[in-house]
Protein backbone atom coordinates (compact mmCIF):
# COMPACT_ATOMS: atom_id res chain seq x y z
CA UNK A 1 0.00 0.00 0.00
CA UNK A 2 1.14 3.17 -0.67
CA UNK A 3 0.00 6.38 1.23
CA UNK A 4 1.45 10.01 1.60
CA UNK A 5 3.14 10.94 4.95
CA UNK A 6 1.51 14.24 6.45
CA UNK A 7 3.72 13.95 9.80
CA UNK A 8 4.67 18.23 10.35
CA UNK A 9 8.75 18.22 10.17
CA UNK A 10 10.23 18.63 13.96
CA UNK A 11 13.16 21.14 14.55
CA UNK A 12 16.51 19.63 14.05
CA UNK A 13 15.10 15.95 13.47
CA UNK A 14 15.71 14.35 10.20
CA UNK A 15 12.43 14.64 7.46
CA UNK A 16 11.06 11.26 6.01
CA UNK A 17 11.16 11.61 2.09
CA UNK A 18 10.20 7.91 2.06
CA UNK A 19 9.09 4.96 4.76
CA UNK A 20 9.27 1.41 3.79
CA UNK A 21 7.62 -1.28 5.73
CA UNK A 22 8.14 -5.24 5.04
CA UNK A 23 7.78 -4.51 0.87
CA UNK A 24 7.43 -7.07 -0.61
CA UNK A 25 7.05 -7.91 -4.75
CA UNK A 26 5.41 -11.25 -6.05
CA UNK A 27 5.39 -13.08 -9.60
CA UNK A 28 3.52 -15.32 -11.09
CA UNK A 29 5.66 -17.50 -13.12
CA UNK A 30 4.55 -20.43 -15.38
CA UNK A 31 7.10 -23.11 -16.99
CA UNK A 32 6.93 -24.41 -20.68
CA UNK A 33 7.14 -28.02 -19.32
CA UNK A 34 4.90 -27.88 -16.17
CA UNK A 35 1.81 -26.20 -16.66
CA UNK A 36 1.51 -25.16 -12.67
CA UNK A 37 2.86 -21.76 -11.80
CA UNK A 38 5.03 -20.71 -9.15
CA UNK A 39 5.36 -17.49 -7.38
CA UNK A 40 8.96 -15.59 -7.67
CA UNK A 41 9.46 -12.95 -5.21
CA UNK A 42 11.40 -10.30 -6.66
CA UNK A 43 11.68 -8.52 -3.37
CA UNK A 44 11.02 -9.81 -0.06
CA UNK A 45 10.68 -8.51 3.66
CA UNK A 46 12.59 -4.76 2.28
CA UNK A 47 12.49 -2.20 5.49
CA UNK A 48 14.18 1.56 5.40
CA UNK A 49 13.41 5.24 5.48
CA UNK A 50 15.27 7.81 2.77
CA UNK A 51 15.35 11.30 4.42
CA UNK A 52 15.24 14.32 2.78
CA UNK A 53 18.23 16.61 1.64
CA UNK A 54 20.55 13.01 1.05
CA UNK A 55 21.46 11.30 -1.55
CA UNK A 56 20.79 7.32 -1.40
CA UNK A 57 22.31 4.68 -3.49
CA UNK A 58 21.20 1.12 -4.08
CA UNK A 59 23.84 -1.56 -5.25
CA UNK A 60 23.59 -5.14 -5.93
CA UNK A 61 24.25 -7.44 -8.96
CA UNK A 62 21.73 -7.15 -12.07
CA UNK A 63 19.04 -9.18 -11.18
CA UNK A 64 19.05 -8.63 -7.60
CA UNK A 65 15.45 -6.56 -7.43
CA UNK A 66 16.62 -2.88 -7.63
CA UNK A 67 14.71 -1.34 -10.45
CA UNK A 68 11.80 -3.34 -9.08
CA UNK A 69 12.21 -1.30 -5.91
CA UNK A 70 12.86 1.96 -7.84
CA UNK A 71 9.31 1.61 -10.00
CA UNK A 72 7.41 0.66 -6.53
CA UNK A 73 9.29 4.13 -4.36
CA UNK A 74 8.36 6.02 -8.14
CA UNK A 75 4.63 4.93 -7.52
CA UNK A 76 4.99 3.04 -11.32
CA UNK A 77 4.92 -0.54 -9.56
CA UNK A 78 2.73 -1.69 -6.55
CA UNK A 79 3.85 -4.23 -3.60
CA UNK A 80 2.58 -7.32 -2.94
CA UNK A 81 2.82 -6.77 0.32
CA UNK A 82 3.83 -4.00 2.80
CA UNK A 83 3.83 -0.79 3.00
CA UNK A 84 5.28 2.45 1.91
CA UNK A 85 4.27 6.15 2.82
CA UNK A 86 5.72 9.38 1.16
CA UNK A 87 6.08 12.79 1.99
CA UNK A 88 6.92 14.44 -1.48
CA UNK A 89 6.36 14.26 -4.99
CA UNK A 90 8.65 11.95 -7.03
CA UNK A 91 9.64 11.57 -10.32
CA UNK A 92 11.51 8.97 -11.76
CA UNK A 93 14.72 8.54 -14.37
CA UNK A 94 14.42 5.42 -15.84
CA UNK A 95 13.98 5.77 -19.22
CA UNK A 96 15.25 9.64 -20.87
CA UNK A 97 12.95 10.61 -23.00
CA UNK A 98 10.05 8.25 -23.33
CA UNK A 99 7.83 9.26 -25.65
CA UNK A 100 10.02 11.30 -28.24
CA UNK A 101 8.52 11.69 -31.40
CA UNK A 102 10.86 12.00 -34.26
CA UNK A 103 8.61 13.97 -36.21
CA UNK A 104 8.49 16.50 -33.34
CA UNK A 105 10.92 19.44 -32.90
CA UNK A 106 13.11 19.16 -30.15
CA UNK A 107 10.90 22.48 -28.24
CA UNK A 108 7.77 20.54 -29.03
CA UNK A 109 9.01 17.05 -27.24
CA UNK A 110 9.67 19.32 -24.28
CA UNK A 111 6.48 19.31 -23.92
CA UNK A 112 5.42 16.17 -24.91
CA UNK A 113 8.08 14.24 -22.51
CA UNK A 114 7.48 16.62 -19.47
CA UNK A 115 3.21 16.17 -19.89
CA UNK A 116 3.96 12.32 -19.63
CA UNK A 117 6.30 13.00 -16.82
CA UNK A 118 2.89 14.54 -15.57
CA UNK A 119 4.10 18.17 -15.02
CA UNK A 120 2.09 20.69 -15.94
CA UNK A 121 2.12 22.92 -19.11
CA UNK A 122 2.48 26.26 -17.30
CA UNK A 123 5.40 24.40 -14.97
CA UNK A 124 6.90 23.03 -18.73
CA UNK A 125 6.68 26.91 -19.97
CA UNK A 126 8.51 28.41 -16.53
CA UNK A 127 11.34 26.23 -16.62
CA UNK A 128 11.80 25.82 -20.80
CA UNK A 129 14.48 28.11 -21.09
CA UNK A 130 16.87 26.28 -18.13
CA UNK A 131 15.76 23.38 -19.78
CA UNK A 132 17.15 24.11 -23.12
CA UNK A 133 19.83 25.85 -22.02
CA UNK A 134 21.35 22.78 -19.78
CA UNK A 135 20.92 20.51 -22.96
CA UNK A 136 22.96 22.56 -24.60
CA UNK A 137 21.45 21.92 -27.76
CA UNK A 138 19.86 25.62 -28.77
CA UNK A 139 20.63 26.08 -32.05
CA UNK A 140 19.00 22.96 -32.50
CA UNK A 141 15.98 23.01 -30.48
CA UNK A 142 13.87 23.57 -33.36
CA UNK A 143 14.74 20.89 -35.53
CA UNK A 144 13.19 17.41 -35.57
CA UNK A 145 14.12 15.01 -33.25
CA UNK A 146 14.94 12.22 -36.31
CA UNK A 147 17.75 14.54 -36.85
CA UNK A 148 19.15 14.67 -33.40
CA UNK A 149 22.38 12.00 -32.23
CA UNK A 150 21.62 9.74 -29.49
CA UNK A 151 23.81 11.82 -27.35
CA UNK A 152 21.67 14.43 -27.91
CA UNK A 153 18.30 12.90 -27.27
CA UNK A 154 20.03 11.79 -23.93
CA UNK A 155 20.96 15.07 -22.72
CA UNK A 156 17.60 16.32 -23.74
CA UNK A 157 16.12 13.79 -21.69
CA UNK A 158 18.40 14.28 -18.47
CA UNK A 159 17.37 18.37 -18.75
CA UNK A 160 14.33 17.43 -18.79
CA UNK A 161 13.26 15.64 -15.73
CA UNK A 162 16.02 17.47 -13.49
CA UNK A 163 14.75 21.08 -14.08
CA UNK A 164 10.97 19.60 -13.15
CA UNK A 165 9.47 20.25 -10.33
CA UNK A 166 10.42 17.29 -7.66
CA UNK A 167 11.48 16.50 -4.18
CA UNK A 168 12.63 13.06 -4.79
CA UNK A 169 14.23 11.98 -7.88
CA UNK A 170 15.06 8.54 -8.87
CA UNK A 171 17.71 7.66 -11.48
CA UNK A 172 17.95 4.23 -12.35
CA UNK A 173 21.87 3.42 -14.13
CA UNK A 174 21.28 6.19 -17.11
CA UNK A 175 23.92 8.84 -15.93
CA UNK A 176 26.19 7.61 -18.92
CA UNK A 177 24.69 10.60 -21.06
CA UNK A 178 26.63 12.53 -23.46
CA UNK A 179 30.50 12.84 -23.68
CA UNK A 180 32.24 12.93 -20.48
CA UNK A 181 31.90 16.87 -20.27
CA UNK A 182 28.57 16.87 -20.02
CA UNK A 183 28.25 13.19 -17.90
CA UNK A 184 30.11 16.06 -15.28
CA UNK A 185 27.95 18.72 -15.91
CA UNK A 186 25.13 16.02 -14.50
CA UNK A 187 27.14 15.04 -11.48
CA UNK A 188 27.24 18.99 -10.83
CA UNK A 189 23.70 18.89 -11.18
CA UNK A 190 22.78 16.03 -8.80
CA UNK A 191 25.39 17.72 -6.50
CA UNK A 192 23.70 21.50 -6.47
CA UNK A 193 20.42 19.55 -6.28
CA UNK A 194 21.68 18.03 -2.74
CA UNK A 195 22.66 21.37 -1.77
CA UNK A 196 18.97 22.69 -2.72
CA UNK A 197 17.73 19.50 0.26
CA UNK A 198 16.13 17.66 -2.83
CA UNK A 199 15.90 13.78 -2.66
CA UNK A 200 18.29 11.86 -4.92
CA UNK A 201 17.86 7.68 -5.19
CA UNK A 202 20.31 6.17 -7.13
CA UNK A 203 21.38 2.77 -8.31
CA UNK A 204 24.38 2.02 -10.49
CA UNK A 205 27.50 0.23 -11.17
CA UNK A 206 30.23 3.09 -11.09
CA UNK A 207 30.58 1.98 -7.36
CA UNK A 208 33.13 5.05 -7.38
CA UNK A 209 30.27 7.18 -8.08
CA UNK A 210 28.02 5.93 -5.32
CA UNK A 211 30.81 6.34 -2.48
CA UNK A 212 31.48 9.99 -3.95
CA UNK A 213 28.04 11.05 -4.26
CA UNK A 214 25.67 9.03 -1.63
CA UNK A 215 25.64 9.57 2.13
CA UNK A 216 23.88 6.41 2.66
CA UNK A 217 23.44 2.64 0.93
CA UNK A 218 21.59 -0.60 0.41
CA UNK A 219 23.33 -3.68 -0.77
CA UNK A 220 20.54 -6.01 -2.14
CA UNK A 221 21.00 -9.41 -3.00
CA UNK A 222 18.09 -12.13 -4.61
CA UNK A 223 15.28 -9.32 -3.42
CA UNK A 224 16.88 -9.08 0.41
CA UNK A 225 18.72 -6.62 2.25
CA UNK A 226 21.92 -7.75 3.09
CA UNK A 227 23.48 -4.36 4.14
CA UNK A 228 22.26 -0.52 5.06
CA UNK A 229 24.82 1.97 6.03
CA UNK A 230 27.79 4.38 5.39
CA UNK A 231 28.64 3.89 1.08
CA UNK A 232 31.97 2.88 1.67
CA UNK A 233 31.02 -0.14 3.85
CA UNK A 234 28.38 -1.12 1.29
CA UNK A 235 30.58 -1.32 -1.51
CA UNK A 236 32.92 -3.35 0.55
CA UNK A 237 30.32 -5.74 1.24
CA UNK A 238 29.21 -5.77 -2.22
CA UNK A 239 32.34 -6.37 -3.91
CA UNK A 240 33.02 -9.36 -1.22
CA UNK A 241 29.89 -11.11 -2.76
CA UNK A 242 30.96 -10.45 -6.22
CA UNK A 243 34.16 -12.40 -5.49
CA UNK A 244 32.28 -15.56 -4.23
CA UNK A 245 30.72 -16.32 -7.86
CA UNK A 246 32.96 -15.66 -10.90
CA UNK A 247 31.60 -16.34 -14.26
CA UNK A 248 33.49 -17.23 -17.55
CA UNK A 249 32.30 -17.32 -20.98
CA UNK A 250 34.67 -19.20 -23.36
CA UNK A 251 38.37 -19.76 -22.65
CA UNK A 252 40.29 -16.85 -20.08
CA UNK A 253 42.06 -14.33 -22.26
CA UNK A 254 46.01 -15.48 -22.98
CA UNK A 255 47.21 -11.76 -22.96
CA UNK A 256 47.95 -9.94 -19.57
CA UNK A 257 45.00 -8.53 -18.12
CA UNK A 258 46.99 -5.10 -16.82
CA UNK A 259 48.24 -5.05 -20.73
CA UNK A 260 46.55 -1.57 -22.50
CA UNK A 261 46.28 -2.16 -25.83
CA UNK A 262 44.86 1.25 -26.59
CA UNK A 263 43.96 4.58 -24.81
CA UNK A 264 42.09 8.05 -25.63
CA UNK A 265 43.82 9.21 -27.96
CA UNK A 266 41.25 12.65 -28.58
CA UNK A 267 39.66 15.83 -26.67
CA UNK A 268 35.82 14.82 -26.04
CA UNK A 269 34.55 18.48 -27.36
CA UNK A 270 37.35 21.15 -28.47
CA UNK A 271 34.08 23.24 -28.35
CA UNK A 272 34.12 23.43 -24.53
CA UNK A 273 37.98 24.41 -24.21
CA UNK A 274 37.97 27.64 -21.94
CA UNK A 275 35.53 26.32 -19.76
CA UNK A 276 35.83 25.40 -15.81
CA UNK A 277 33.54 23.25 -14.45
CA UNK A 278 33.75 21.30 -10.85
CA UNK A 279 31.90 21.03 -7.22
CA UNK A 280 35.37 23.13 -6.56
CA UNK A 281 36.03 21.71 -3.10
CA UNK A 282 38.87 22.18 -3.95
CA UNK A 283 39.55 25.28 -6.70
CA UNK A 284 42.40 25.69 -8.94
CA UNK A 285 43.90 29.36 -8.57
CA UNK A 286 46.59 30.00 -10.68
CA UNK A 287 48.44 27.97 -13.29
CA UNK A 288 52.31 28.83 -14.56
CA UNK A 289 54.51 26.98 -17.42
CA UNK A 290 57.91 27.59 -16.12
CA UNK A 291 60.82 27.04 -18.89
CA UNK A 292 64.08 25.66 -18.03
CA UNK A 293 65.48 29.05 -16.83
CA UNK A 294 62.75 29.16 -14.32
CA UNK A 295 61.41 31.66 -15.55
CA UNK A 296 56.97 31.80 -16.22
CA UNK A 297 56.62 31.67 -19.99
CA UNK A 298 53.95 30.07 -22.52
CA UNK A 299 56.20 29.57 -25.28
CA UNK A 300 58.64 26.84 -24.74
CA UNK A 301 61.06 24.70 -27.12
CA UNK A 302 60.78 21.47 -28.48
CA UNK A 303 62.50 19.03 -26.38
CA UNK A 304 63.42 21.43 -23.68
CA UNK A 305 62.16 20.72 -20.03
CA UNK A 306 58.75 22.24 -18.76
CA UNK A 307 57.37 22.46 -15.15
CA UNK A 308 53.66 23.19 -14.74
CA UNK A 309 52.77 24.57 -11.29
CA UNK A 310 49.60 24.71 -10.12
CA UNK A 311 48.22 26.36 -6.79
CA UNK A 312 44.74 25.44 -5.04
CA UNK A 313 42.89 26.01 -2.35
CA UNK A 314 40.65 23.07 -0.29
CA UNK A 315 37.02 24.14 1.82
CA UNK A 316 37.09 21.53 3.62
CA UNK A 317 39.17 18.15 3.63
CA UNK A 318 39.03 16.38 0.28
CA UNK A 319 39.68 12.55 0.42
CA UNK A 320 41.58 10.51 -1.97
CA UNK A 321 41.96 13.17 -4.94
CA UNK A 322 44.36 13.16 -7.61
CA UNK A 323 45.79 15.41 -10.14
CA UNK A 324 45.70 15.44 -13.80
CA UNK A 325 47.49 17.54 -16.51
CA UNK A 326 46.51 17.31 -20.21
CA UNK A 327 47.97 18.32 -23.46
CA UNK A 328 46.23 18.72 -26.86
CA UNK A 329 47.34 20.37 -30.29
CA UNK A 330 44.73 23.05 -31.20
CA UNK A 331 42.71 20.71 -33.33
CA UNK A 332 42.12 18.51 -30.56
CA UNK A 333 44.37 15.48 -30.70
CA UNK A 334 45.52 14.27 -27.34
CA UNK A 335 49.33 14.42 -27.29
CA UNK A 336 49.69 13.43 -23.35
CA UNK A 337 47.18 13.07 -20.20
CA UNK A 338 48.87 11.79 -17.48
CA UNK A 339 47.43 12.03 -13.35
CA UNK A 340 48.90 11.06 -10.30
CA UNK A 341 46.47 8.01 -9.99
CA UNK A 342 47.88 6.39 -13.39
CA UNK A 343 51.31 6.77 -11.55
CA UNK A 344 50.42 5.21 -8.56
CA UNK A 345 51.35 8.44 -6.88
CA UNK A 346 48.32 8.22 -3.99
CA UNK A 347 47.04 11.25 -2.22
CA UNK A 348 45.25 10.04 0.88
CA UNK A 349 44.28 13.54 1.22
CA UNK A 350 44.10 17.19 1.19
CA UNK A 351 43.56 19.13 3.86
CA UNK A 352 41.64 22.59 4.69
CA UNK A 353 43.60 26.02 3.28
CA UNK A 354 46.24 26.66 0.07
CA UNK A 355 48.03 23.89 -1.86
CA UNK A 356 50.24 23.26 -5.17
CA UNK A 357 51.52 20.52 -7.19
CA UNK A 358 54.26 20.38 -9.57
CA UNK A 359 54.25 18.39 -12.73
CA UNK A 360 57.91 18.44 -14.08
CA UNK A 361 58.48 17.15 -17.76
CA UNK A 362 62.11 15.77 -18.39
CA UNK A 363 61.98 16.89 -21.89
CA UNK A 364 59.02 17.96 -24.03
CA UNK A 365 58.56 15.88 -27.07
CA UNK A 366 56.24 17.82 -29.44
CA UNK A 367 56.93 19.53 -32.54
CA UNK A 368 56.58 23.29 -32.75
CA UNK A 369 52.97 24.58 -32.13
CA UNK A 370 49.79 25.67 -31.23
CA UNK A 371 48.62 23.47 -27.56
CA UNK A 372 45.96 23.68 -25.21
CA UNK A 373 46.32 22.39 -21.60
CA UNK A 374 43.62 21.29 -19.28
CA UNK A 375 44.69 20.85 -15.19
CA UNK A 376 42.15 19.05 -13.06
CA UNK A 377 41.92 17.97 -9.66
CA UNK A 378 39.57 15.10 -9.56
CA UNK A 379 37.87 12.58 -7.20
CA UNK A 380 39.75 8.63 -6.85
CA UNK A 381 38.36 7.38 -9.47
CA UNK A 382 37.67 10.61 -12.26
CA UNK A 383 33.93 10.45 -11.59
CA UNK A 384 33.18 13.53 -10.41
CA UNK A 385 35.73 16.74 -11.02
CA UNK A 386 36.64 19.17 -7.74
CA UNK A 387 37.91 21.64 -10.74
CA UNK A 388 38.64 21.73 -13.98
CA UNK A 389 39.72 23.67 -16.41
CA UNK A 390 39.29 21.88 -19.68
CA UNK A 391 41.70 23.50 -22.47
CA UNK A 392 41.79 26.33 -20.76
CA UNK A 393 45.23 27.29 -21.31
CA UNK A 394 47.68 28.23 -24.28
CA UNK A 395 51.27 27.01 -25.09
CA UNK A 396 53.16 27.14 -27.57
CA UNK A 397 55.97 24.99 -28.38
CA UNK A 398 58.54 26.69 -30.64
CA UNK A 399 61.33 25.08 -32.41
CA UNK A 400 61.94 24.76 -36.41
CA UNK A 401 59.18 25.82 -39.33
CA UNK A 402 56.62 22.63 -38.56
CA UNK A 403 55.22 23.06 -42.40
CA UNK A 404 54.05 18.67 -42.20
CA UNK A 405 52.31 19.31 -39.01
CA UNK A 406 54.16 16.36 -37.33
CA UNK A 407 53.12 15.82 -33.95
CA UNK A 408 56.38 14.25 -32.36
CA UNK A 409 59.92 14.71 -31.53
CA UNK A 410 61.37 11.37 -29.99
CA UNK A 411 64.99 11.20 -30.05
CA UNK A 412 66.08 8.74 -32.64
CA UNK A 413 69.47 7.81 -34.19
CA UNK A 414 70.48 6.98 -38.00
CA UNK A 415 72.67 4.37 -39.37
CA UNK A 416 73.12 5.95 -43.15
CA UNK A 417 74.52 2.75 -44.46
CA UNK A 418 76.13 -0.26 -44.05
CA UNK A 419 78.80 1.10 -46.09
CA UNK A 420 79.44 4.17 -44.47
CA UNK A 421 78.81 3.47 -41.05
CA UNK A 422 78.20 7.01 -40.40
CA UNK A 423 75.62 7.07 -37.81
CA UNK A 424 73.95 9.97 -36.28
CA UNK A 425 71.81 11.12 -33.71
CA UNK A 426 68.88 13.22 -34.57
CA UNK A 427 66.90 15.78 -32.81
CA UNK A 428 63.84 18.07 -33.29
CA UNK A 429 66.00 20.70 -33.01
CA UNK A 430 68.14 21.09 -36.08
CA UNK A 431 66.15 22.06 -39.46
CA UNK A 432 64.15 19.44 -40.98
CA UNK A 433 63.93 17.99 -44.43
CA UNK A 434 60.53 19.27 -45.70
CA UNK A 435 58.87 16.02 -47.59
CA UNK A 436 55.80 16.64 -49.47
CA UNK A 437 53.41 14.43 -47.26
CA UNK A 438 50.57 16.15 -49.56
CA UNK A 439 51.64 14.22 -52.44
CA UNK A 440 50.51 10.79 -50.47
CA UNK A 441 47.40 11.96 -49.72
CA UNK A 442 44.86 9.29 -50.34
CA UNK A 443 47.78 6.63 -51.40
CA UNK A 444 47.45 5.01 -47.75
CA UNK A 445 47.99 1.03 -48.54
CA UNK A 446 49.59 1.97 -52.12
CA UNK A 447 53.17 0.85 -53.21
CA UNK A 448 55.21 2.92 -55.69
CA UNK A 449 58.84 1.62 -56.78
CA UNK A 450 60.29 3.02 -59.62
CA UNK A 451 63.41 2.40 -62.40
CA UNK A 452 65.43 4.16 -59.82
CA UNK A 453 65.53 1.67 -57.06
CA UNK A 454 63.31 -0.29 -55.28
CA UNK A 455 62.95 -1.13 -51.43
CA UNK A 456 63.92 -4.99 -50.99
CA UNK A 457 62.34 -4.84 -47.56
CA UNK A 458 61.32 -3.08 -44.47
CA UNK A 459 60.93 -4.74 -40.60
CA UNK A 460 60.75 -3.48 -37.35
CA UNK A 461 63.18 -5.28 -34.92
CA UNK A 462 63.32 -5.25 -31.02
CA UNK A 463 66.74 -5.33 -28.73
CA UNK A 464 67.62 -8.36 -30.26
CA UNK A 465 67.41 -7.93 -34.00
CA UNK A 466 63.95 -9.96 -33.94
CA UNK A 467 61.40 -8.98 -36.24
CA UNK A 468 57.87 -8.21 -34.32
CA UNK A 469 55.14 -5.91 -35.05
CA UNK A 470 53.78 -5.47 -31.44
CA UNK A 471 55.83 -3.09 -28.80
CA UNK A 472 56.11 -1.65 -25.48
CA UNK A 473 55.92 1.88 -24.88
CA UNK A 474 59.63 2.51 -23.76
CA UNK A 475 61.25 -0.33 -25.62
CA UNK A 476 64.05 -0.16 -28.37
CA UNK A 477 63.09 -0.23 -31.65
CA UNK A 478 64.68 -0.10 -35.15
CA UNK A 479 63.41 0.06 -38.55
CA UNK A 480 65.64 -1.85 -41.22
CA UNK A 481 65.50 -1.07 -44.81
CA UNK A 482 66.74 -2.29 -47.87
CA UNK A 483 67.41 -0.60 -50.56
CA UNK A 484 68.34 -1.95 -54.27
CA UNK A 485 69.14 1.03 -56.89
CA UNK A 486 69.50 1.07 -60.01
CA UNK A 487 71.56 3.86 -60.93
CA UNK A 488 73.92 5.96 -58.74
CA UNK A 489 72.94 8.34 -55.74
CA UNK A 490 71.76 11.87 -57.24
CA UNK A 491 71.74 15.21 -55.36
CA UNK A 492 69.49 15.67 -52.51
CA UNK A 493 67.75 12.45 -52.19
CA UNK A 494 66.47 11.43 -48.94
CA UNK A 495 64.90 8.18 -47.20
CA UNK A 496 62.02 8.95 -45.80
CA UNK A 497 60.35 7.14 -42.77
CA UNK A 498 56.64 8.43 -41.23
CA UNK A 499 55.00 6.83 -38.29
CA UNK A 500 51.22 7.60 -38.49
CA UNK A 501 48.67 7.04 -36.38
CA UNK A 502 45.47 4.72 -37.80
CA UNK A 503 43.22 7.39 -37.88
CA UNK A 504 45.90 9.70 -40.46
CA UNK A 505 47.63 11.30 -37.64
CA UNK A 506 50.89 12.35 -38.87
CA UNK A 507 52.83 11.37 -35.53
CA UNK A 508 57.00 11.91 -36.50
CA UNK A 509 58.97 11.79 -40.07
CA UNK A 510 62.48 10.87 -40.18
CA UNK A 511 65.10 11.84 -43.19
CA UNK A 512 68.13 10.46 -43.55
CA UNK A 513 70.79 11.34 -46.44
CA UNK A 514 71.27 8.65 -49.20
CA UNK A 515 74.08 7.30 -50.18
CA UNK A 516 76.02 4.59 -51.42
CA UNK A 517 74.65 1.89 -48.77
CA UNK A 518 72.29 -0.68 -49.37
CA UNK A 519 71.11 -1.51 -45.66
CA UNK A 520 69.85 1.73 -43.57
CA UNK A 521 68.62 1.34 -40.04
CA UNK A 522 66.67 4.07 -38.13
CA UNK A 523 66.23 3.52 -34.68
CA UNK A 524 64.37 4.59 -31.94
CA UNK A 525 67.04 3.87 -28.49
CA UNK A 526 63.29 4.50 -26.91
CA UNK A 527 59.92 3.84 -28.43
CA UNK A 528 57.75 6.14 -26.58
CA UNK A 529 54.63 6.09 -28.65
CA UNK A 530 51.39 4.92 -26.19
CA UNK A 531 49.07 2.08 -26.58
CA UNK A 532 47.16 1.89 -30.07
CA UNK A 533 47.47 0.76 -33.73
CA UNK A 534 49.74 2.75 -35.67
CA UNK A 535 51.35 2.67 -39.61
CA UNK A 536 54.68 2.85 -41.17
CA UNK A 537 55.52 4.51 -44.51
CA UNK A 538 59.26 4.65 -46.28
CA UNK A 539 59.88 6.41 -49.49
CA UNK A 540 62.77 8.43 -51.18
CA UNK A 541 62.74 11.83 -51.50
CA UNK A 542 63.84 14.10 -54.08
CA UNK A 543 64.46 17.62 -52.58
CA UNK A 544 65.37 19.22 -55.10
CA UNK A 545 62.80 18.58 -57.72
CA UNK A 546 60.62 17.92 -55.02
CA UNK A 547 58.95 14.64 -55.46
CA UNK A 548 58.55 11.17 -54.26
CA UNK A 549 60.75 8.74 -56.50
CA UNK A 550 59.07 5.97 -54.68
CA UNK A 551 57.30 5.13 -51.52
CA UNK A 552 55.47 2.23 -49.35
CA UNK A 553 53.01 4.39 -47.54
CA UNK A 554 50.90 3.18 -44.63
CA UNK A 555 51.91 -0.90 -45.64
CA UNK A 556 53.50 -1.54 -42.18
CA UNK A 557 51.38 -1.73 -39.32
CA UNK A 558 52.18 -2.14 -35.92
CA UNK A 559 50.96 -2.18 -32.41
CA UNK A 560 51.89 -0.41 -29.08
CA UNK A 561 51.19 -1.86 -25.92
CA UNK A 562 51.52 -0.34 -22.04
CA UNK A 563 51.46 -1.45 -18.70
CA UNK A 564 50.72 2.65 -18.26
CA UNK A 565 47.13 3.58 -18.28
CA UNK A 566 48.34 7.52 -19.70
CA UNK A 567 46.10 8.93 -22.48
CA UNK A 568 47.60 10.61 -25.57
CA UNK A 569 49.81 9.42 -28.48
CA UNK A 570 53.78 10.23 -26.67
CA UNK A 571 54.89 9.10 -22.74
CA UNK A 572 57.11 12.05 -21.78
CA UNK A 573 58.97 11.61 -18.67
CA UNK A 574 58.14 13.45 -15.99
CA UNK A 575 57.85 13.65 -12.02
CA UNK A 576 55.15 14.86 -9.52
CA UNK A 577 55.42 16.97 -6.24
CA UNK A 578 53.09 18.52 -3.71
CA UNK A 579 52.57 20.40 -0.55
CA UNK A 580 50.98 22.77 0.89
CA UNK A 581 51.51 26.54 1.23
Amino acid sequence: MITLLTEPEKDNLPIKSAELSKIGKKYRVAKAINPVSEDFWALKDISFNIYKGRIFGIIGRNGAGKTTLLNIIAGTLSPTEGDIRLNSRVRGLFNLGVGFQDELTGRENIFLNGAILGAAKKEIESRLNAIIEFSEIVNFIDMPMGSYSQGMRLRLGFSIVTNLDFDVLIIDEILAVGDALFQNKCYEMLVDLKKRSKTLIITSQDLSMIERLCDEALLIDHGRILFQGKPKEAIGKYRALLNTEKFFVGLPPRKPINLIEDTKKWADNTSDWGNKFGTKEASIESVKFINKHGVEANEINTMDSLRVKVSFSVKGEVKNPHFGVAIFRDDGVYCYGPNTGFDNRLISKLKQGKGYFFLDYQSLLLAPGKYRVSIAIWDRDEALAYDHHYGYYKLTITGYDNKQRELLCMPVKTDAGMASKIIRFLTCKRKKIDVGRHLLTNKSGKIYDSAYAKITYARLLDANGNGKNIFMTNERAEFSIGLDRKEPVGKGLYLWLGIYRDDGIYCQGVTTLLNNGEDYSILFPKFLLLPGQYLGSVGIWDSLNENFLLYHHGIYPFKMVSDKQDHGTVYMKHEWKWGTE
